[in-house]
């Protein structure tokens, strides 16, 4: 039994309609359509739209799964100490993920009455760098007319140091400064 061979083409509209007055014709030496035949001509046409069909099919397959591979990439933990990890490629280190975490020291109306340091770990470490000093902002739980500061101290890629900054580094008034605590931003990949 002979069997026609598609080839992955698409003709819109072009399907050969059998009409009342075609008289049957099979495949054979000299047989109309190239061989294959009056009879055999919209068959044909149909399997090439198949094949194309088909194979663009495949085509958006493959391509999702590369798509949901990459989405699968862009991870996170939106907590008060959280991080967002984007994948992006960089026009000098190529493939590579930025990572943005943020975080909120907490403290109990705390008295700071000279400079305090306050270390502690990222929610997840940085992979290689991070870009910028660590930012910080302090939570004011009183003030006695001075502002106390929180600055970073030092970073490295799995935590970092910041102070509450008291200026002039002594008790103001009675009860000196007091904080709820600070907030930090860290930029890296």
């Amino acid at each position: 039994m002979a069997n026609l061979t598609d080839a992955p083409e698409f003709s819109a509209n072009e399907i050969y309609e059998i009409q009342q007055t075609d008289r049957p014709e099979g495949a054979g030496s000299g047989a109309s359509f190239g061989g294959i035949g009056l009879s055999n001509q919209p068959h044909q046409q149909l399997a090439n739209r198949t094949s194309f069909i088909k194979g663009r099919q495949d085509t958006n397959i493959a391509s999702i799964g590369v798509l949901q591979a990459f989405m699968a990439k862009f991870v996170g933990s939106l907590q008060s100490n959280g991080y967002l990890v984007i994948p992006i490629t960089d026009i000098s280190r190529g493939a590579v993920s930025a990572i943005i975490q943020w975080g909120y020291y907490p403290l109990s109306d705390q008295k700071i009455p000279n400079d305090l340091e306050f270390s502690l770990s990222w929610p997840i470490p940085f992979p290689n760098a991070i870009l910028l000093p660590p930012l910080a902002t302090n939570l004011y739980a009183s003030t006695s007319g001075f502002n106390t500061v929180a600055s970073v101290v030092a970073y490295s890629k799995t935590g970092g140091t910041f102070v509450l900054d008291v200026p002039g580094g002594t008790s103001l008034g009675p009860t000196g400064e007091r904080s709820n605590g600070f907030s930090w931003l860290a930029i890296g990949f």
